[in-house]
């Protein structure tokens, strides 16, 4: 999933406010800086602090139109929570319907950056309801389009986010919101696999966004051609692009911008053995975007160095560096599923407050029918009966289509949509129990992880349809190979794990050899693939590890990547103690 820069909608789309009545000099300050956000950021710092040593002289709505500036400024920073905070006080607090709608836009996007999906998807609910309207505002309803089609790139909703697109770039005049609109329309495209085919669209924009100075749109539509141009086979093309602008880039200033220029360009320096620029690339891209815990270029720039490390024969740096890699692309996967869930559950909500309305209509016509019908002869007193049945039949079919929908949205957060297994997040909340009944009953459990050995190759090589082709029959394999009442899941990429209640170390042996042999049966020949399927197996029982699932996981993931590091294809099992009473992993294939 492509992550598109949240503080675009802070920054850019939200215009000044106009009309106020306080002192005009003031105010008139109050504009500039509101007008220079993104284009002057120091510029806007320096305003703003101008606006603060002057502050008696403003009236409530200008205070409030400067307490908006700062949320922009803390966004513009990084710092989303500070952000939200003090949007939320200020929405709270406003009585002005465009403060309070400025407020809910900004909500919007900044509580998406913290991670609030379901705060910021109701916000933007919210906004596009408040200027849907015939009568709404038209430069209040361009900025709830604005936000719409920011927020839905985040939650890859890229259909849904060119729609808007199109929408503001037929409706607005102001060339930053256009500049804007076509940004997330290349980011949408692009996210679709369908870039336009004419690059005249793409340079009008880059062109658009220069003529009005605003660096940061400029560099992401640059990062957009430069990811455009790697996945069509011009990854030397892309590199020198952006290499001709990196320098533009870290002048615009902005922390997320200048991690993914830097990020991207570094595992393009690394494809060319260019090792020495590309791991000064990725550190400084992890420098500065040190407080995200799973960000995309933080992923892309870990890789980078555990690669680096890797070809420089560093092994316990590409380990330690793969180690961070790899969690932070989990946690990655994590928020693109909290998202999708967000996504879901807000559309649920509103599909159920538009069911409950046109049930509160038709009990409504029922009332009226009702009062006819004391009025009438026994006639209509059979017809109020009939139309009685047809609304409980209504709120019958209602209730079980709403019954239908929440049981599939349970199965879809629970179940991997490659795989069919237990995803990560439901196998760990089936372990922990499982594990929970085992101790209460005094039986043992075994806990076997396994990653497969050079999968990237068979995506590398065969393209992503076979990797995922591989990945279902190693589920199958992997299901194959549990006894009765074992879980199995898919944990994340190309790691599963398997729990089975009343296993010693002897079973979880038999059970990884099992799904060994099982993978090294698996026919490759289909995809043109000419070695076997092969994973690193780590094993460890509750009788070294005890019954708490993560004490669990980290021994046997240590026995895995113990395997990983000594040759691959085979099992290790923490379940050796030592003199002192701890344990260490041993060697069993």
């Amino acid at each position: 999933m492509r992550l598109a820069p949240l503080i675009l909608g802070l920054a850019l789309v939200l215009g000044p406010e106009a009309g106020l009545s306080a002192p005009p000099d003031f105010q008139s300050r109050l504009e500039e800086a509101d007008a220079i956000r993104s284009a002057d950021p120091a510029a806007f710092v320096r305003a703003l602090d101008a606006l603060d040593a002057r502050i008696d002289e403003a009236d409530t709505r200008q205070r409030q139109h400067l307490q908006l500036l700062h949320a922009y400024r803390e966004a513009f920073k990084g710092d989303f929570d500070g952000a939200v905070a003090l949007a939320r006080q200020l929405h709270a607090e406003a009585r002005d319907p465009e403060v309070k709608l400025r407020s809910s836009l900004l909500i919007a996007n900044s509580a998406a950056a913290t991670r609030n999906f379901a705060l910021g998807l109701s916000h933007l609910e919210q906004s596009l309801a408040a200027t849907g309207a015939a009568d709404a505002d038209p430069r209040l309803r361009e900025q709830a389009l604005a936000v719409a089609t920011i927020l839905y790139n985040q939650f890859s909703k890229y259909e849904l986010s060119r729609q808007y697109a199109d929408q503001l770039i037929a409706s607005t005049t102001d060339p930053r919101t256009r500049c804007i609109a076509r940004q997330q329309r290349l980011s949408a495209l692009r996210g679709l696999g369908s870039w336009p085919a004419d690059p005249a669209e793409v340079q009008e924009a880059l062109a658009g966004c220069e003529a009005i100075g605003e660096k940061v749109f400029v560099s992401f539509i640059r990062i957009e051609m430069a990811r455009h141009m790697a996945a069509t086979g011009d990854r030397d093309g892309a590199e020198k692009l952006l290499s001709r602008h990196l320098r533009e880039a870290e002048a615009a200033g902005y922390a997320r911008l200048i991690s993914e220029f830097r990020s991207l360009l570094a595992g393009y320096r690394l494809e060319k053995d260019d090792l020495a620029n590309a791991r000064k690339l990725a550190r400084s891209a992890l420098d500065i975007d040190a407080d995200s815990s799973a960000s995309l270029p933080k992923v892309e720039a870990l890789e980078v160095l555990y690669r680096v490390a890797e070809r420089e024969g560093n092994l316990p740096a590409a380990l330690d560096y793969y180690r961070q890699y790899a969690q932070a692309d989990k946690t990655y996967l994590d928020d693109v599923m909290v998202r999708e869930l967000a996504f879901q559950q807000s559309r649920n909500e509103v599909q159920q407050k538009d069911q409950a309305i046109a049930l509160l209509s038709k009990q409504n016509q029922v009332l009226k029918l009702e009062q006819e019908v004391a009025r009438t002869s026994a006639q209509n007193t059979r017809l109020l009966l009939l139309l009685l049945a047809v609304v409980l039949a209504a709120i019958g079919y209602w209730a079980y289509k709403i019954k239908r929908v929440q049981t599939r949205f349970r199965i879809l957060a629970q179940t991997d949509g490659l795989t069919g297994i237990a995803n990560r997040r439901h196998f760990r909340s089936q372990a922990e129990a499982l594990l929970a009944d085992c101790e209460a009953a005094g039986r043992s459990a075994a806990l076997v992880l396994l990653d497969l050995d050079n999968f990237k190759h068979i995506n590398d090589q065969h393209g992503h349809a076979a990797g995922d082709w591989v990945l279902k029959q190693v589920a199958d394999a992997c299901h194959a190979a549990c006894r009765e009442g074992d879980l199995c899941g898919r944990l994340g990429g190309e790691e599963f794990g398997i729990l089975s209640c009343g296993a010693d170390g002897d079973a979880a042996e038999a059970i990884a050899q099992r799904c060994r042999e099982r993978l090294a049966a698996i026919d490759t020949g289909l995809i043109h693939h000419a070695m076997p399927i092969t994973a690193s197996f780590g094993c460890t029982t509750t009788a070294v590890s005890g019954h708490a699932f993560e004490t669990m996981f980290a021994h046997a993931d240590e026995a895995m990547y113990l395997a990983k590091n000594s040759g691959r294809d085979q099992v290790r099992t923490h379940a050796v103690r030592t003199g002192d009473g701890g344990s260490r992993p041993a060697i069993t294939a």
